[in-house]
């Protein structure tokens, strides 16, 4: 067996026009592990009042991923056809890692609740609340203690709610660039005041209905697309760096939330603006490491629960010092996992869902317009 049979398949990038947006997408991810680790290494009870962290980064998610769609599917969701062939591919990214970590988070607090180490943080064992999670309804209802299984996932659930409204988007934007640029700031403006109205403290826009809340941020980030070329800043790669510093400086203390909203928008242009230059060489090496955002996502939470809570943090009440050794071995075992997840489970389960269908999508296509040589069997 020769050594290339051994060889890790390499990461690459689905464009090269966004590699400043892919490997924002992968720092936002270690942002949001980071927020869910570095909670250990504090004393339970002032946990609750600690800043909101870093979890703004997930609406961070929500602008790139606007961006990303637009890019993508502009021009291509015109008919019901072409809808439904957009959301076959948008299931077949996130459904099969979702039912995968949903079914792991299940077995892990099955085995939780028998050696009864289940806490008061146990989500609901109730049918109901499980088949909502496993169809992406826990982003919209609560159900049990309120607390569902795979936890995180309430963000995709969001996310697939604006890929449901994302034709209303498109054809919205092809009507007038500059209304729906005035509707996007109108949904902004308002969101801001049911939030500031219903929940009037420092970490309020966690709290927002999770549709409500990615609503703003992928509407931007549909406007950005088609406005890109509108976007020009001087130096965008430092405005980019210092803007990402603000915002994470922003997160970790207790600035406003509104403020580090505000800040997620700008990095967010500024990696626009950036991808419409040069990538340095280092953004081109790390660039790839963006298609690992879902599963590192999806899977961080699941192993944090195992290691850092249940081993370290309740079975060995450990001190700062081995709280740090097990965070290096909860970043190592999420990023093996992701890794091990997108080429083996994810990538295979997408490609076999984008597939299906298609070659009667092709037979009708044979028959609405076949092909000259189709014609001249026809016509003799």
């Amino acid at each position: 067996m020769t050594a290339n049979a051994w060889k890790l398949p390499a990461l690459q990038v689905a464009s090269d026009e966004m590699l400043h947006l892919d490997l924002l997408r992968f720092i936002a991810s270690v942002g949001i592990v980071v927020r869910h680790s570095f909670e250990f290494f504090y004393p339970a009870a002032i946990r609750p009042t600690l800043p909101s962290g870093l979890a703004l980064f997930v609406d961070l998610f929500f602008a790139i991923s606007g961006f990303v769609i637009a890019h993508v599917y502009q021009g291509k969701v015109g008919t019901l056809s072409e809808y439904g062939m957009f959301l076959q591919r948008r299931v077949g990214r996130l459904m099969p890692l979702h039912w995968l970590t949903l079914v792991a988070s299940i077995i892990v607090w099955s085995g939780f609740v028998a050696l009864g180490k289940a806490g008061n943080h146990q989500p609901s064992f109730e049918a109901r609340c499980t088949a909502e999670t496993a169809v992406l309804l826990n982003s919209m209802f609560s159900c049990g203690n309120g607390i569902s299984f795979s936890s995180v996932s309430w963000s995709i659930g969001a996310e697939m709610v604006m890929y449901l409204m994302f034709p209303l988007f498109a054809w919205a934007v092809v009507r007038s660039k500059l209304r729906f640029l005035a509707i996007t700031s109108l949904a902004l403006v308002a969101m801001i005041i049911v939030d500031l109205v219903q929940n009037p403290v420092d970490r309020s826009w966690v709290d927002v209905w999770p549709p409500l809340r990615a609503l703003p941020s992928f509407m931007i980030g549909v406007c950005l697309f088609y406005f890109r070329d509108k976007v020009r800043i001087p130096a965008p790669g430092r405005v980019l760096l210092l803007s990402l510093t603000m915002l994470t400086i922003s997160m970790v203390t207790h600035t406003h939330h509104l403020i580090s909203l505000g800040l997620v928008y700008v990095v967010a242009i500024a990696a626009i603006a950036a991808d419409q230059a040069t990538a340095p060489a280092l953004v081109k090496r790390f660039a790839p490491l963006g298609q690992l955002t879902y599963s590192i996502y999806m899977w961080h939470s699941l192993v944090i629960l195992i290691v850092m809570n249940a081993i370290a943090d309740k079975l060995f009440q450990a001190s700062s010092g081995l709280m740090v050794v097990f965070c290096a071995i909860s970043w190592v075992i999420i990023f093996a996992i992701s890794y091990f997840s997108y080429v083996v489970i994810e990538t295979p389960a997408r490609h076999y869902i984008d597939g299906l269908g298609r070659g009667s999508r092709r037979r009708i296509a044979d028959v609405v317009a076949p092909d000259n040589k189709g014609l001249r069997r026809q016509t003799g």
